[in-house]
C-alpha cells in the first residue's frame, strides 16, 4: 500500500473507535467489555498502520536521496574539503561576465551554472555536486516542478536583483516595501496633532493624528525563453551569466513600464503610472504648465524648469531627482547647460553624474522620447521630486523558475519561465485643488 493509502487505513480505524466513544457517551453510560476490547483494538490497529506508514515514507525519501548514479563519496574535481574551490583552468569562461560582479564572479556564476544543470537539465552529476556544496535544488513547493517553480540561488537572485536596480529605475527610486502576503496595507499618516491657545479657564481642544490606507496587492509578473538542452561544462559560467541577464532585464523593463506608463489595464498588472495618474483629472496639483509654445524639448527653457522646483514643496527636495528619457536629457538639460557660461566641453564630457541646478538626472528609457509637439501636448515630458515618498514598489517574493522540456521539442531546446510578484502604488503626487506633492511633473503645453 502507498503512504497515503496506509495513512487513510489508519484514519478510519480511528473512526471505527470514536464512533463507539460517542455512542456511549450519547447514552451516558460506560463501555461494555465487548465494547472497551473493540474500542482497545481498533486504536491500536490505528497506531500500527500509522507507524507503518512513517516507516514507508522513511523509506521513499532515503530512496530518492540516494538516486544519483554518481556515488556519493566522490567529490567534483573543484571540490576541497566540501567548499566550493577557487576558479580553475577547466572552468571555462568567455567573454566578460556581465550579471556577476565581484571578487567571487565568476565561482558565483560556476555555481549558479551547476544549479541550472541539475535542476532544468535534470543533470545526476550536477545534482550531487549541489548537494554536496549546499546548493537547494528542490522546489517551491511540495509536488513536481509543474506545480511550484525552482527558487533561485542567492547567488545568482543577488546578481538578478543588482541587475534589476542597474537597468530598472523604478526599484531604484520608490520604496521599496517587503510583503508578506499578496495584498498588504500600509498605514499612511494624512494628519497631525494641532495645537491651540487657550484661556484660563477654558476647555483644551483635542485633536488626533490622521490616517489612511496604501494597499499593495502583488501581480505575478513571467517571462519565458528557451536555451539549448545541448550544455555542458565548458558553457555553464557564460550560461548563468547569460540567464541571470536576460530575467533581470526582461523584469525591470516591464516594472518600469508599470512604474511609468500603467494605465490599469491586464497590460500593466492593473496598475497605474505615474505619468497616467498626474494628468487623470484628480491630480491637477502634481505638475504645472510649460510655457505657451512649450511641448518640444527645443522649446523648454530654464523658467519652465524652475516652475517645476519651486511648486516642489520643501519637504521632499532631499532626495529629489529630475526624471526624464535620455532624448530630453540631451535636448534639454545638456544643451542649457552647453549654453551657461562657464562650462567647456572638457567639464560637460568629464564623465561626472549628471546634475543640474545641483539635483541628479535620472534618465528613464521608458520615459517619452517623441519630438513631436503633438504627441508631448498635455502630457508629463518630464517629473521632479522624491519618488520615495510619492511611491512604494511592492516586493511579494523572489524569483523562481520553471522548466519544460516539451514545449521547444522540436528545436531540441527547453523553455524557462521566470517569475516574480510585485506592486508599484503612487500614492502621493498632488491633489486635484493645487496641493502639491512630493514629485512635480512639467506638462506639454501648445
Amino acid at each position: 500500500m502507498t503512504v497515503i493509502e496506509l495513512r487513510e487505513l489508519a484514519a478510519r480505524h480511528a473512526e471505527d473507535a470514536r464512533a463507539i466513544k460517542d455512542k456511549v457517551d450519547s447514552e451516558s453510560r460506560g463501555m461494555s467489555a465487548e465494547e472497551a476490547e473493540q474500542f482497545d483494538s481498533f486504536l491500536k490497529k490505528s497506531d500500527s498502520v500509522e507507524a507503518e506508514a512513517d516507516r514507508q515514507e522513511r523509506l521513499e525519501r532515503t530512496e530518492s536521496r540516494l538516486a544519483t548514479p554518481k556515488d556519493a563519496a566522490t567529490k567534483p574535481v573543484i571540490a576541497t574539503a566540501g567548499k566550493i574551490a577557487p576558479v580553475t583552468a577547466s572552468m571555462y569562461r568567455f567573454g566578460t561576465l556581465r550579471s556577476f560582479t565581484g571578487q567571487n564572479a565568476e565561482r558565483d556564476a560556476y555555481s549558479c551554472g551547476k544549479w541550472i544543470m541539475a535542476t532544468m537539465m535534470n543533470n545526476a552529476d550536477a545534482r550531487q555536486w549541489c548537494r554536496e556544496h549546499g546548493i537547494e535544488t528542490r522546489v517551491q513547493t511540495e509536488g513536481v516542478n509543474s506545480a511550484g517553480g525552482f527558487v533561485v540561488p542567492d547567488v545568482m537572485e543577488r546578481a538578478i536583483i543588482d541587475l534589476r536596480e542597474m537597468y530598472g529605475n523604478a526599484r531604484q527610486n520608490c520604496r521599496t516595501m517587503p510583503m508578506s502576503s499578496d495584498h498588504t496595507i500600509v498605514p499612511r499618516r494624512t494628519g497631525g496633532v494641532t495645537a491651540y491657545f487657550v484661556g484660563e479657564t477654558s476647555e483644551i481642544t483635542a485633536s488626533d493624528k490622521s490616517w489612511n490606507q496604501v494597499e499593495l496587492t502583488a501581480k505575478k509578473l513571467a517571462a519565458l525563453t528557451r536555451m539549448s538542452s545541448d550544455l555542458n561544462e565548458d558553457t555553464i559560467i557564460n550560461m548563468a551569466d547569460d540567464l541571470a541577464s536576460e530575467m533581470a532585464y526582461s523584469f525591470a523593463a516591464k516594472e518600469d513600464a508599470c512604474c511609468l506608463d500603467g494605465d490599469g489595464t491586464s497590460t500593466y498588472g492593473g496598475m497605474t503610472g505615474i505619468l497616467v495618474k498626474m494628468i487623470d483629472g484628480s491630480h491637477a496639483g502634481s505638475y504645472v504648465e510649460a510655457a505657451a509654445a512649450g511641448d518640444e524639448w527645443s522649446e523648454i527653457d530654464k523658467s519652465d524648469l524652475t516652475n517645476v522646483m519651486a511648486a516642489l514643496p520643501k519637504y521632499a527636495r532631499v532626495g529629489a531627482k529630475w526624471h526624464c528619457s535620455p532624448l530630453a536629457k540631451v535636448s534639454v538639460f545638456d544643451r542649457l547647460l552647453m549654453d551657461a557660461g562657464g562650462n567647456t566641453n572638457q567639464n560637460l564630457a568629464s564623465g561626472q553624474p549628471a546634475m543640474y541646478a545641483g539635483y541628479p538626472i535620472e534618465e528613464w528609457a521608458a520615459m517619452p522620447t517623441t519630438d513631436a509637439g503633438a504627441a508631448l501636448n498635455a502630457k508629463i515630458m518630464m517629473f521632479f521630486g522624491n519618488m520615495g515618498l510619492s511611491s512604494t514598489f511592492g516586493n511579494r517574493r523572489g524569483i523562481t523558475v520553471k522548466v519544460s522540456d516539451q514545449r521547444y521539442i522540436e528545436y531540441d531546446q527547453i523553455a524557462i519561465q521566470a517569475t516574480e510578484r510585485f506592486c508599484i502604488n503612487h500614492h502621493d503626487i498632488g491633489g486635484d485643488t493645487g496641493v502639491r506633492g512630493p514629485v512635480v511633473g512639467l506638462l506639454g503645453n501648445t
